[in-house]
């Protein structure tokens, strides 16, 4: 299977069932992911990243996947989000409002298993004009 298969296997089943069972299929025990503000590691990261964004949105779903380069060990790669915000403490974010932002990834792989990861997300500069309801449309 290409790298790129795994990583379309892997957004397949999370965002078809978060509880899926698939994590330590595709991830190594030992994952790390790196983010602008903190490093994660352990499987639990990827868990609990799905279980956060179906917590805050409904109708979650990829609605675009762009692969910009593979090599042997590595995949640069793109996915656009979006969903409709759920009702949450926070008044000023509309209820059914629908968001959409960019994430691009770097994965790397050993073997078949993705061991480290670099994310860089646009999710909060999606969502901070929400917060201000001149922006609100």
């Amino acid at each position: 299977m290409k790298h790129r298969d795994t990583i379309e296997y892997i957004l397949k089943e999370l965002f078809t069932d978060p509880k899926t069972t698939a994590i330590s299929d595709v991830f190594s025990s030992d994952y790390i992911a790196h983010t602008s503000k903190k490093n994660f590691t352990g499987l639990k990261v990827v868990s609990k990243w799905i279980k956060n964004l179906n917590q805050f949105l409904s109708d979650l779903r990829i609605t675009k996947l762009e692969f910009i380069f593979e090599d042997q060990n590595t995949v640069v790669w793109k996915r656009t989000i979006k969903g409709k915000l759920k009702p949450s403490q926070n008044k000023k974010l509309p209820k059914g409002k629908s968001i959409q932002w960019e994430e691009m990834i770097v994965s790397k792989f050993k073997g078949n298993l993705i061991v480290e990861e670099w994310i860089s997300s646009e999710f909060l500069g999606a969502l901070l004009p929400l917060g201000n309801s001149k922006n609100l449309k």
